[in-house]
């Protein structure tokens, strides 16, 4: 709007004479103001105008993105390229940076459990060259076969152990078992004795008995008696396998100490309860 007071108004005076000159000063004025304002409104108007757009109108321009309160329409802030997509990485007002994520690593997140944020993984190292543990916190752990040991992976996280020797190689070794004797010790034919109490069966050839320190063979061993004054012809007449039995030429007596070795087939189910077997 031009300021329009800047214009004088012009009144008669008492002293003008009546004249067309002075008569016509104060139209004069009139006029220019209004001239001056119609100048402005041409130009407010074309300013509008082009603030209408394509719509036809500065209201229905400002109605696309305004409610009727002010505040912006939803609808027009997603029209807009607000899409995550169209944003770029940054700071916040609040001071908190902030990353667009993609919808598959949304979905990886979910699937991981609460506080699952912390893997360590210690390896006891049995071979005598290195001998110590080695603790993994952080990178890839990777499985790998060797000559006796293969890997096999089912999906999506399973990991199997697989032996490289033949099942029937499979056994577990028994050192200083004391046998079980069945029956009377007093037999005319011999002393029958168990490996275990419930006659657990052992490998051909793998028996092995100890009388009194000493180790009988096929063919009779003097044994020492527990005075140390004598030696009793002693030997294994039979062997019984699959029954997990062997038969001695004679009986013990109570102060002789009989021991036995065997190695058994290995049996993932099967436990010992001796403390000084071992497996291989």
């Amino acid at each position: 709007m031009p300021n329009i007071s800047s214009i004088p108004q012009v009144l008669y005076e008492p002293n003008q004479p009546y004249h067309y000159l002075y008569d016509n000063l104060p139209l004069r004025n009139i006029l220019t103001r209004i001239g001056l304002v119609n100048i402005q409104v041409d130009t407010n108007t074309d300013m509008l105008r082009g603030a209408a757009g394509t719509v036809g109108s500065l209201n229905a321009r400002l109605d696309v993105s305004l409610n009727q309160n002010g505040t912006v329409k939803s609808s027009a802030v997603n029209s807009s390229l607000h899409g995550i997509g169209y944003h770029a990485d940054g700071q916040g007002s609040d001071g908190v940076e902030y990353v667009r994520m993609k919808a598959e690593e949304r979905a990886k997140l979910i699937s991981v459990e609460s506080e699952a944020n912390h893997l360590v993984v210690e390896v006891d190292d049995q071979f005598p060259t290195v001998g110590a543990s080695a603790t993994i916190s952080s990178g890839t752990l990777k499985l790998r076969g060797s000559s006796s040991i293969f890997l096999d992976f089912q999906s999506p996280n399973i990991v199997r152990f697989h032996s490289a020797f033949p099942s029937e190689t499979l056994h577990r070794h028994n050192y200083g078992r004391t046998p079980v004797l069945q029956g009377s010790s007093s037999s005319s034919s011999g002393s029958l004795y168990a490996t275990t109490s419930v006659s657990t069966p052992y490998m051909e050839g793998t028996l092995r008995v100890y009388v009194n320190g000493v180790r009988l063979f096929g063919s009779y061993v003097p044994v020492p008696n527990t005075s140390g004054t004598a030696f009793v012809p002693t030997r294994v007449v039979s062997e019984n396998e699959s029954d997990g039995t062997f038969l001695l030429n004679r009986a013990l007596s109570g102060s002789d100490v009989i021991r036995i070795d065997f190695d058994e087939k290995f049996v993932s189910s099967s436990s010992s309860s001796s403390s000084s077997s071992s497996s291989s």
